[in-house]
């Protein structure tokens, strides 16, 4: 990784993507705290959708506007990145969700705060939910999303780009409705670790990011072996040809 200009951008675009995602996703969702059942799942869901449509609008062209550490570690086992440059991005992203809670907190009345029994942004899973059940569930939604990014970086989908943000987003959505009540469904170790900092189980966490850890290193390789052709170099049939003529002529 070379440190220029260039990289710095990417760094600090990371940055200010994840603490948007904080700020907006964090936000809509203190409002609706209040809301039991499905209708208070179901507009945090959404809040968080929209959050990812955002942010990979505003930053997708300028570092893939990934704000979650899952999805930088399977870009660099994709080999999309570097280490050095996932290292980057893994660092960046929890320091803009850090800033980004804080000025979460910051725009948020002592009311609103003391009001929300759980936290503010805390993702608490169900009690009657046993370790395996938070594991599996969190992993599961975890790679869904992962799969999502690994069919965005291929090649193969350069036709299917023009409403990407918003597929996207439909996605978050559908998995933050599918297990948003059983475990919370972060899929983000930003947002899931920095909340926790305050006010939060230390023990359901480190199960949940187990999870989403899990998820985000053994899901690459599968679609790399299991999804992606292995394309052969062409042979010429007349060796005798000039290399221009070999590349030039149909």
């Amino acid at each position: 990784m070379i440190f220029n200009s260039f990289t710095c951008m990417r760094g600090l675009s990371e940055f200010c993507a994840t603490a948007l995602f904080m700020l907006i996703s964090c936000l809509g969702g203190t409002v609706t705290s209040d809301q039991n059942g499905a209708n208070g799942n179901l507009m945090s869901s959404v809040h968080y959708g929209l959050a990812v449509v955002v942010i990979m609008h505003i930053f997708g062209f300028i570092s893939g506007a990934h704000a979650n550490p899952c999805v930088s570690i399977a870009c660099c086992l994709l080999g999309y990145i570097g280490y050095k440059m996932m290292f980057l991005y893994v660092i960046c992203q929890l320091a803009g969700a850090a800033f980004g809670y804080f000025l979460l907190l910051q725009m948020l009345t002592q009311g609103m705060i003391d009001g929300c029994k759980q936290g503010i942004c805390i993702a608490e899973p169900m009690k009657s939910l046993s370790y395996v059940q938070i594991l599996s569930i969190e992993g599961f939604l975890t790679a869904v999303l992962v799969l999502a990014w690994c069919a965005l970086w291929d090649v193969r989908s350069g036709r299917f780009l023009d409403s990407v943000t918003l597929r996207m987003g439909c996605l978050v959505i559908a998995c933050n409705l599918a297990g948003g009540q059983l475990t919370g469904a972060t899929m983000n170790p930003g947002k899931l670790l920095i909340p926790t900092l305050f006010k939060g189980n230390p023990q359901t966490v480190l199960l949940q990011l187990g999870g989403q850890l899990l998820a985000s290193i053994i899901v690459p390789p599968i679609w790399q072996y299991a999804c992606t052709p292995r394309y052969k170099p062409l042979q010429a049939d007349n060796t005798e040809r000039p290399t221009q003529e070999l590349y030039l002529t149909p």
